[in-house]
């Protein structure tokens, strides 16, 4: 656990729950454990909460006994083999920790920003620390602020809001459904013969569409550019406005209208008709796996030749084609995808480098609505460096209210900080265009 001056206590927290095993990691756990290796980092999931006044910890420590109790995967710890393996381990019981900080003089909610950085900044000891980090900030014996930190190999964001909400539920006296498929089942299920067909019919998307797809090299950078890495949050009325309006017209959500636009920016700035970009899927839509418990979400490869298209909503519907592609084939041992592209590279030259993540995290895109007014308020752009980066470019499509939030993260080794913008305005004009045609 991550020790930070101001720790005053740690309250301990004993639990017992319903299974105990060891076994292979989960199709999503192995992907997201890829990336979490490259970077050198948990990728954590963070939340912090206000407390209201009088709140005591006990009430913590028991939401915080009823997840490691409820969910398998709360008392996982991994276990790495000298080959290089890893396998998940769930424990029967054990105890965990909350610590408590005193805030002092120091506004409560500034603590609570810095134990939740700390947090995210240092990894998780993987073998000996339960995946879920707690601590409770106190100002003159008074709580004020829960900070909640996941390793993001035991959960992604829909399974940390079911958590929550179970919680929820059980408090306010609604029965409790199944936890859902856990991970050590999950991983055991995959060695069927229906989940080995879906494999196997992703590697062979894999395969095709990469030896189609062009090298989706981004614009290059100024040699003589030090290399950095940066975010940019884009929050759009605009754009939000024009996508519905499209989506409307065509009788489709607003991602492929999204897409559509931001792949055609892609060729421009690439110089390319097809366009390869990896996409973030959340696998909870095949059968049985709705409320599976850890982490889902694995990367899907989608390629679209923006000039197969006669029209802009001809795009629009030819991405949603290609999305929902991409999305079937994205379930599968992150192992031999990753032997698959080796092999690809070294036979025929496959680069994916520079290959950008396209990643819609919006949970109200579900359903069509009608079209609002379009807003007059201006798009506004705000920057900030990072330290790292584990993708050369990532884009991020974020819920904001009646507005589009964009955030892009990114390596100027990959594209510069001009030509992303470039690329950025150039999706918004692009729906805008076709919103008022």
């Amino acid at each position: 656990m991550v020790m930070m001056s101001g720790l005053s206590e740690r309250i301990a927290v004993p639990f017992e729950g319903e299974g105990a095993g060891e076994g292979p990691l989960s199709w999503g756990q192995q992907s997201i454990w890829k990336e979490m290796a490259t970077a050198g980092s948990s990728l954590a999931l963070g939340a912090v909460r206000e407390l209201e006044p009088g709140t005591t910890a006990g009430q913590y420590v028991e939401e915080y006994r009823f997840y490691l109790s409820r969910y398998q995967s709360m008392r996982t710890l991994l276990a790495f083999s000298a080959d290089g393996g890893v396998s998940q381990v769930v424990h029967a019981s054990g105890t965990a920790g909350i610590d408590v900080y005193d805030a002092g003089d120091r506004d409560p909610a500034a603590v609570a920003a810095e134990v939740s950085a700390q947090h995210y900044a240092v990894p998780f000891d993987y073998e000996r620390e339960w995946p879920m980090r707690v601590a409770l900030i106190r100002r003159a014996g008074e709580l004020t602020h829960l900070v909640v930190t996941l390793a993001h190999h035991v959960a992604d964001p829909t399974a940390a809001m079911a958590m929550f909400e179970d919680f929820s539920d059980r408090d306010s006296g609604e029965p409790l459904r199944p936890p859902g498929l856990q991970p050590l089942e999950q991983a055991r299920l995959q060695q069927s013969p229906s989940a080995l067909r879906q494999h196997e019919a992703a590697l062979r998307h894999w395969e095709t569409q990469l030896l189609a797809a062009p090298s989706p090299r981004l614009p290059p950078p100024s040699a003589t550019a030090p290399a950095e890495f940066w975010e940019l949050d884009l929050l759009s009325p605009t754009l939000y406005s024009g996508l519905r309006l499209i989506a409307a017209r065509l009788g489709v959500t607003t991602t492929p209208v999204l897409y559509a636009a931001f792949t055609s920016a892609l060729a421009r700035a690439t110089d390319t008709s097809t366009v390869a970009t990896m996409i973030t899927v959340n696998n909870r839509f095949r059968p049985g796996l709705a409320d599976a418990a850890g982490h889902m979400s694995q990367h899907g490869l989608c390629t679209i030749d923006v000039t197969a298209a006669d029209t802009f909503d001809d795009l629009v519907l030819l991405s949603r084609r290609r999305l929902l592609t991409a999305q079937k084939h994205a379930y599968y041992a992150q192992a031999d995808v990753d032997a698959l592209i080796a092999r690809l590279t070294r036979d025929h030259g496959v680069n994916l480098d520079h290959l950008c993540l396209f990643n819609n995290r919006r949970t109200e895109d579900t359903f069509i609505d009608p079209a609002p007014t379009r807003p007059d308020a201006p798009t506004t752009l705000e920057w900030r460096r990072l330290p790292s980066l584990h993708q050369p470019l990532m884009v991020h499509v974020n819920d904001a209210e009646d507005a589009l939030s964009i955030r892009a993260q990114f390596a100027t080794a990959a594209i510069s900080r001009t030509d992303l913008t470039a690329l950025l305005h150039q999706t918004e004009s692009t729906v805008l265009t076709a919103a008022l045609t």
